[in-house]
């Protein structure tokens, strides 16, 4: 009798020990992944978008602090589970004509010059995501999608802004579409250390100036149940029309803070 309630006791605590390694990951570090926010929690960071769960099957976001200058909106929709992968699709809009605007000018936050002027782009995207845990510590992810954009008039091609994480993003603007394609691993470290190692692919549907390849690794700090610390880097490859080297070497950091 005693043998069986001893081992009966420590199944519990393994199946609980493996329970608590495996949902803070899925609580505080959900985003790029099949997963959705939990109906009625929301969260957001500085650069990441808002996020939030209006039921099991549904999840709004924007991207709050650059919505007065690019109007966005997106949703993410639950598609279900097949062979233990986690399926999701990604759809959104948003309006980068307002921020163009703005950055094309003389002085501190011009990016463009200011001799060009920019007419309605209206960019849609959309997206498969799907997930699966390796283990009660590790989830992988993977992504495909297809952005373009509406536009009123072609941009002239050389009004782009040639950086690093700019240029893949916005290169539909101009010509084209882009064809993205992703793959990442998330893990916990404990219940306060997170991290993700993340590989992603933009092949825009034009003869030149149409690969990029970025890698990003990120280390995560849940300083408690609402408040989230991320910082790491991206190294980014891309041809630019007016900028070099190909590679190069950016550091990251967001504050990321939501419902408990």
């Amino acid at each position: 009798m005693f043998r069986k309630l001893s081992f009966s006791l420590f199944l519990f605590i393994c199946v609980q020990t493996l329970y608590a390694q495996d949902e803070p990951l899925l609580k505080k570090w959900s985003y790029n992944t099949a997963y959705l926010m939990p109906k009625g929690k929301w969260e957001s960071g500085v650069f990441q978008p808002f996020r939030y769960g209006i039921n099991a099957k549904m999840e709004l976001r924007a991207n709050a602090i650059i919505f007065p200058l690019m109007p966005n909106a997106g949703l993410k929709i639950a598609l279900g589970a097949k062979n233990d992968f986690l399926i999701a699709s990604e759809h959104s809009l948003s309006v980068p004509t307002p921020f163009l605007n703005v950055v094309s000018s003389k002085g501190i936050g011009g990016l463009i010059s200011p001799e060009y002027d920019f007419k309605f782009i209206l960019a849609v995207s959309n997206s498969i995501l799907v997930s699966r845990k390796i283990s009660n510590s590790m989830l992988a992810s993977a992504n495909a999608g297809y952005v373009f954009a509406l536009r009123a008039e072609k941009p002239d091609p050389q009004s782009t802004i040639d950086l690093p994480l700019f240029y893949p993003r916005m290169a539909h603007y101009y010509e084209g579409s882009t064809i993205k394609l992703g793959a990442a691993i998330k893990g916990s470290l404990g219940s306060k250390w997170f991290y993700e190692e993340n590989f992603q692919t933009f092949i825009v549907t034009r003869p030149e100036n149409n690969f990029f390849f970025e890698n990003s690794g990120t280390l995560m700090w849940a300083l408690g149940k609402s408040l989230r610390i991320r910082g790491g880097y991206i190294l980014a490859y891309g041809e630019y029309p007016y900028v070099s080297p190909k590679w190069q070497l950016w550091p990251t950091l967001d504050l990321v803070f939501g419902s408990k």
